[in-house]
């Protein structure tokens, strides 16, 4: 009969193995854990490309191509060239341009919705992105009367979502 006596060297080698099977089996989890975090954190964090639409501006420095409108079938060319200009028959009536008081660029991480008047009800025409620059042509309240890049004048809630530059 095998003698069945109490080893303590083998009790204590078998006791260290399952410390540090637990102690490697929880860093393993836990390693994994913090990269799934990393990786999710990292994709919630950026931003989707912004959709593109047929009447938006063409992007300052994107590709040319696609900013070219498609270009419309002409009927004929001998035609067209009899025609008379009617643009060049009537130059277009310039607005008096509104001065700047000054510049700001967004803050608010969403970007501002560019509105028709100084209210939260009032129409959405256009918007600006974060950290895009614009000129203040006029104040009410919280309300900044701008002017785009690409000129287009509209009242953003600007008092704390930009920052004057």
């Amino acid at each position: 009969m095998a003698s069945q006596r109490f080893n303590l060297q083998s009790f204590l080698i078998g006791l260290i193995k399952f410390i540090f099977g637990v102690a490697i089996a929880l860093l393993v989890i836990s390693l994994a854990g913090a990269a799934t975090a990393r990786y999710f954190l990292t994709q919630l964090s950026t931003l989707p490309a912004r959709p593109a639409y047929d009447n938006d501006a063409p992007a300052k420095g994107g590709d040319p191509a696609a900013a070219k409108p498609a270009e419309a079938p002409q009927a004929d060319p001998s035609a067209a060239a009899t025609a008379p200009d009617a643009n060049a028959s009537q130059p277009e009536a310039a607005e008096p341009e509104t001065k700047a008081l000054y510049q700001v660029v967004v803050t608010y991480g969403g970007g501002l919705l560019i509105r028709s008047a100084p209210r939260p009800d009032a129409t959405g025409i256009d918007g600006i992105d974060y950290n895009e620059t614009v000129d203040v042509l006029e104040e009410s309240d919280r309300w900044y009367k701008i002017r785009t890049s690409s000129g287009v004048e509209g009242w953003v809630k600007g008092r704390d979502n930009t920052q004057r530059l």
